[in-house]
């Protein structure tokens, strides 16, 4: 499948191949909207970012989230539903590996987690479901519950009418075999970042070894980048930042980043008690990593997030050349 997909690349031109969808938060679901409507022909994918749970296994679907799900009416529009758990003082679990035990091991806790699903469907009435599940790390016999789960689930939604997709962390095909039915979207991310010192989301040498890891893959697979960066300081916390944070970042010091040749990336270093070392993304790398895994035969590509994005940059990356218009400018 994926070699035929790489053979029309040569035979086909560049414009008008393969889909572009994208994330909105709903914690920036302003910024995010508007990007969406500036960009509406361009985008044939959509997912609204996020739905998760109380301690009991209930969905929580935040006040912004039905907002998004409100304001969006493409035909491909998805609620993302995520293994984020709320404590009962408040505080959120992310990627909670103990929620994915409980409600993935053994047929009878999938089905009551699955009625809780289609609860939330129904309520929402929903025509798109995103399943964003993390943190199963190399537990194989969790990740063969998962793909259980998913099939029966498939199953459930394919019958009423509504899309299923999973969007899942790049090592996924390592660990199980998913089923067909379902969207794929891989996390083409997380290279660098929180979890370790400074470095680029992505580089081309990791974008290889992913791209032949889901060749395996059913269906047209889809392959999600991340914009912006972080910023690493000394002894604090690892800084997330969106691109427009960084390049405001950036010309406030007077500094000009420089663009590492493996990744794409932009990096610069910033001198003083309160600098750091910066690395982000800006529409050249989403530009340079998407052609890559283009010329590996992949078509259709996500964006994680939108809201703090140069316009340029999504031009470029929406539309494979910066002198275009963007549809809805």
């Amino acid at each position: 499948m994926k070699l035929l997909a790489f053979l029309l690349l040569l035979l086909l031109p560049v414009t008008g191949l393969g889909e572009n969808g994208a994330w909105l938060t709903y914690w920036d679901a302003e910024g995010a909207l508007e990007e969406a409507e500036r960009f509406e022909s361009r985008l044939d994918e959509v997912i609204c970012f996020e739905a998760y749970f109380a301690g009991d296994g209930t969905v929580i679907l935040p006040e912004e989230s039905e907002m998004l799900l409100s304001a969006l009416s493409r035909p491909k529009v998805y609620l993302s539903l995520v293994n984020d758990v709320e404590t009962e003082e408040g505080k959120i679990v992310q990627k909670s590996k103990d929620f994915l035990v409980a409600h993935l091991q053994g047929e009878a806790a999938q089905s009551a987690h699955i009625d809780e699903i289609l609860k939330l469907v129904d309520t929402c009435h929903l025509t798109g479901l995103e399943i964003d599940y993390e943190n199963f790390k190399k537990d194989t016999e969790l990740w063969a519950d998962f793909a259980a789960f998913l099939t029966r689930l498939q199953a459930i939604l394919s019958r009423d009418g509504v899309a299923l997709r999973v969007v899942l962390e790049c090592g996924a095909p390592l660990y199980c075999t998913l089923p067909e039915g379902p969207e794929y979207s891989c996390m083409c991310y997380n290279l660098y970042g929180y979890h370790s010192g400074p470095g680029p989301k992505a580089d081309l040498p990791f974008l290889t070894e992913v791209g032949n890891n889901w060749q395996q893959v059913p269906g047209e697979v889809r392959m999600a980048f991340s914009t912006g960066g972080f910023l690493w300081r000394e002894g604090k916390v690892v800084q997330a930042l969106r691109e427009k944070d960084a390049v405001q970042l950036l010309a406030d010091k007077g500094i000009r980043p420089e663009r590492d040749a493996d990744s794409g990336a932009l990096a610069a270093e910033i001198p003083g008690a309160e600098g750091g070392t910066i690395w982000y993304a800006d529409g050249e790398t989403l530009r340079i990593w998407r052609q890559h895994l283009t010329e590996m035969g992949y078509r259709h590509f996500d964006l994680f997030r939108l809201s703090g994005n140069e316009t340029e940059s999504l031009k470029l990356f929406l539309n494979g050349d910066a002198g275009s218009d963007g549809g809805q400018l």
